[in-house]
C-alpha cells in the first residue's frame, strides 16, 4: 500500500483540502477527545532545522488525540544523513536515508520532517532533493514540516486564520516581501500564495525586482485561483498590493540571483529597508489584519506598533498550528473524518 505522504499542499486535491480544513474546525473544540483516535500510533520527529512551533504542536497533537510522539534532533544523537544516490560516502555523513528511513518505517507509523533549503544552488532547491529523498524510500507516511519550497502545515493554518476571521469571505489579500538581515527561503511565501489561492481570495502578491518566487509555484496558484474563483497578481508596486487589502501578510526570502553570495544579498536587501511594515501599511481600520509565521524580527520586518496591535493575528496563527496538525495526523495515519 502507497504511504499517504503530506509533501506539498500543491499535491492535494479539492477533496484533500477542504476536508483537511473542515477537520481543524471540528477538533479545535476538542482539546483531549476520549476515544483517542489515533492510540497505539508512533510519529517521529526529525527537525534538521530549528523549531517552537512545530515541535510543539505536533507533540501536542499526538498527545491529544493518543498517539506517541518521538523527538529524533539532527546533530545530537543522529548519525549523519546521506540523501544522495550513488554516491561513495567518505565524507561526514554515516548512515544513509535508505537505511535510516528503512528501520524507522518498522518501528514508526510516520515520520515528520523539517529540512530547509540550502540557499546555495536555487535550482537543486527547486527540486526539494531531501523530503523526496526520505518520501522515496519510506513505507510510512512522510509529512512535510517546511521543506525547500513548500510548508504545507503553515499554510493550512494560514488559510484557516482567515477563514475564522474573515468568516469565510473572499478577501483581498495581500503577500509582501519584507526585508531581513539574512536571505531566507521561499517555501513560507510558496505557501501563503498558494493556499490564499485555493481559498479563492484576490491574492496581490507583492516584492522588489529580483525577488521572484518560484515560476512553477506561481503558474499553480494561479489555476487554483482560477478554479476557486479568485486571482493572483505580481507587482513591484508595494503601495498598489497594499491598497485596499483587508489581510497583509509578510515574509523575508531572498533573490535567488544572491544565492551562495552573502554580500550580494545583503545588498540586495539593504536598497528595500522601507519594506517593513509600518501602521501606515494597514489602512482598512478594524477591517485590516496582520500576519506574519513567526519567528519575526521586530524593526526589522514589521514595526513594533503593528505586531503589539489589535491588527495583529500572528499569535492565532500560530495556535492554529494545533488544530491542523491534528487534522494532518488523522489525514496520514488514520481515520481522515
Amino acid at each position: 500500500m502507497t504511504a499517504r505522504h503530506l509533501l506539498s499542499l500543491r499535491d492535494l486535491t479539492d477533496a484533500d483540502w477542504n476536508g483537511l480544513l473542515e477537520s481543524a474546525e471540528r477538533h479545535a473544540a476538542r482539546k483531549a477527545p476520549d476515544d483517542k483516535p489515533l492510540l497505539g500510533k508512533r510519529l517521529g520527529l526529525m527537525l534538521l532545522a530549528p523549531s517552537l512551533r512545530t515541535r510543539t504542536t505536533f507533540e501536542l497533537a499526538c498527545l491529544e488525540l493518543g498517539a506517541d510522539c518521538v523527538h529524533l534532533p539532527a546533530g545530537d544523537g543522529l548519525w549523519g544523513l546521506e540523501h544522495r544516490d550513488g554516491v561513495a560516502m567518505d565524507g561526514t555523513a554515516a548512515e544513509h536515508v535508505r537505511e535510516a528511513v528503512g528501520v524507522l518505517g518498522r518501528l514508526l507509523d510516520g515520520l515528520g520532517l523539517r529540512c530547509f533549503a540550502g540557499l546555495r544552488d536555487a535550482e537543486l532547491d527547486a527540486r526539494d532533493p531531501i523530503l523526496h529523498a526520505f518520501a522515496e524510500v519510506s513505507p510510512m507516511p512522510v509529512l512535510s514540516l517546511e521543506s525547500a519550497m513548500d510548508h504545507p502545515h503553515q499554510g493550512l493554518a494560514d488559510a484557516l486564520t482567515v477563514r475564522r476571521r474573515k468568516a469565510g469571505r473572499k478577501v483581498r489579500t495581500a503577500v509582501v516581501w519584507a526585508p531581513h538581515v539574512k536571505a531566507l527561503p521561499m517555501a513560507v511565501p510558496h505557501a501563503a500564495v498558494t493556499a490564499f489561492a485555493r481559498e479563492g481570495h484576490e491574492v496581490v502578491l507583492a516584492h522588489p525586482e529580483g525577488f521572484d518566487l518560484d515560476e512553477g509555484v506561481l503558474a499553480d496558484a494561479k489555476e487554483f485561483a482560477a478554479a476557486s474563483g479568485g486571482s493572483l497578481t505580481v507587482t513591484h508596486d508595494r503601495k498598489k498590493a497594499l491598497k485596499g487589502a483587508e489581510v497583509v501578510y509578510a515574509k523575508a526570502w531572498g533573490a535567488r540571483a544572491d544565492y551562495g553570495d552573502k554580500d550580494a544579498a545583503a545588498a540586495a536587501r539593504s536598497i528595500h529597508a522601507d519594506w517593513m511594515v509600518t501602521p501606515k501599511d494597514l489602512k482598512r481600520g478594524d477591517d485590516a489584519v496582520f500576519m506574519h509565521c513567526l519567528p519575526v524580527r521586530r524593526g526589522v520586518v514589521v514595526a513594533d506598533e503593528v505586531l503589539d496591535s489589535p491588527a495583529s493575528v500572528v499569535l492565532d496563527q500560530a495556535a492554529a498550528r494545533l488544530d491542523v496538525q491534528k487534522a494532518t495526523l488523522l489525514h496520514c495515519l488514520g481515520d481522515a473524518s
